[in-house]
């Protein structure tokens, strides 16, 4: 057993050392935290790094994307994309160029971004119908984007163990994830977001958010916003899969939230979903 304790010290000494995330992604964070950016603003961020440039102007330019007339500038692609996409294209790449996931087989990346993108997006437009309490729609895409992240990080840190691991989970939820990595490694990839969020000084709800997500009966800290992401966790898988949704009446009701708007939203994310593909596929490349 004490064995077992030390290598989970070591685990968490080795997420609260890693380094802190390049200047660029820490400004995009914030601006993502606080979403009254310009245009303008995120264009200026972005363009501070080339080979991040190069990508994102790549993307616009790509086969899906690309229209009649190149795309030569980062507010060009901003304008051809979306702001939305670019903010989640930008800040995966910089998370896939500061941690090495691919090493680990067993990980789906393009799942993985395609459900923290369309997730993200789902958490902006339902924050807007929340009733319950307040939540904050830049916010939630924050949280919901990042909502996986210690799922990155761990992969990146125990490529062997975590492969282990996503084998014998399968197609599990969140929770059964959780479980299968708690068993192997002493902790989750929940607890390894948290770890990290902290270590960034993100927003207080981004960790609460990590943590929580996956459990239905939370009733913490920041509750509105943990069950929607929770729920556009699994509205996203839904869509990943292409197989009907079906969210839990009792989320609904906890938030507040009438079943139209929600359904919209999904529609809404259904016709973008090749769009949210074919950027996720520039994300699982190398530069």
């Amino acid at each position: 057993m004490s064995q077992d304790l030390d290598a989970k010290a070591g685990r968490i000494r080795r997420l609260q050392d890693l380094p802190p995330l390049p200047q660029v992604a820490q400004s995009l964070l914030q601006e993502l935290a606080s979403g009254d950016g310009p245009l303008e603003r995120l264009a200026g961020m972005i363009s501070t790094e080339p080979a991040l440039t190069a990508r994102v102007i790549g993307v616009a330019n790509s086969a899906y994307f690309g229209g009649r007339r190149e795309v030569h500038s980062v507010q060009g692609a901003i304008s051809r994309l979306g702001l939305n996409m670019v903010r989640g294209l930008a800040l995966g790449l910089l998370i896939n160029d500061h941690f090495s996931p691919a090493r680990c087989r067993g990980l789906d990346l393009d799942r993985y971004w395609f459900v923290s993108m369309a997730g993200a997006r789902l958490a902006r437009e339902l924050a807007r119908h929340v009733r319950a309490e307040t939540v904050s729609p830049d916010q939630a895409y924050l949280a919901a984007l990042l909502r996986q992240l210690g799922l990155i990080v761990l992969c990146d840190l125990e490529p062997e163990a975590m492969g282990r691991v996503l084998q014998r989970a399968g197609q599990a939820d969140a929770a059964g994830l959780a479980r299968c990595t708690r068993r192997e490694l002493g902790l989750d990839h929940q607890d390894a977001g948290g770890i990290l969020a902290r270590r960034w000084h993100l927003p207080a709800d981004v960790p609460v958010v990590m943590g929580g997500y996956a459990d239905p009966a939370y009733h913490g800290d920041h509750a509105a916003m943990v069950h929607l992401i929770g729920l556009c966790d699994m509205l996203a898988e839904s869509l990943y899969d292409e197989t009907p949704a079906s969210p839990p009446a009792a989320v609904l009701l906890a938030l507040e939230l009438d079943a139209e708007p929600l359904w919209r939203a999904v529609e809404s994310c259904r016709t973008q979903r090749e769009a949210i593909v074919s950027v996720c596929q520039t994300l699982t490349q190398s530069p």
